[in-house]
């Protein structure tokens, strides 16, 4: 009894860790902000308000495309304010995953321009943008 238990929860922890490795088919596609939250309190003052709504205009409805021959694009909506435009400095640099540390970076292996982790929840995707105080969510389009 004791041996089939043991064998059950090797097998139950091995599935576990197996599903949470992001693999590239994960990411391929095109990808919308459709929502950005922060990870501290923001909006205090006046200043915060304006960069939280200037951030929410230049992200809000992007695109984040990978593509799988492991080009990198980003598409701005154009109400973004022109200091987001540095982003498309990125497109056409190369993308690499990280499988178990489920990450996402853009450039090639010793430049390291932008890198994303990535969390599912729910069945929903959220990219956070390391060095970056916020969280994404994303939807990819089909």
């Amino acid at each position: 009894m004791t041996r089939t238990l043991i064998l059950a929860l090797y097998f139950a922890c091995t599935s576990m860790a197996i599903s949470q490795i992001l693999k590239r088919e994960h990411i391929v596609g095109t990808w919308t902000v459709k929502e950005i939250s922060f990870k501290e309190p923001v909006g205090r003052n006046g200043t915060e308000n304006s960069t939280v709504e200037k951030t929410k205009r230049g992200l809000v409805n992007s695109q984040f495309i990978f593509r799988p021959n492991g080009l990198f694009m980003v598409r701005l909506p154009t109400s973004a304010p022109t200091e987001f435009r540095e982003l498309e400095a990125m497109n056409n640099k190369m993308w690499h995953i990280k499988s178990r540390e489920r990450m996402v970076f853009v450039g090639s292996l010793d430049e390291d321009l932008m890198t994303i982790d990535v969390k599912i929840a729910n069945g929903l995707y959220y990219f956070s943008i390391r060095d970056a105080p916020m969280v994404m969510r994303m939807e990819r389009s089909r």
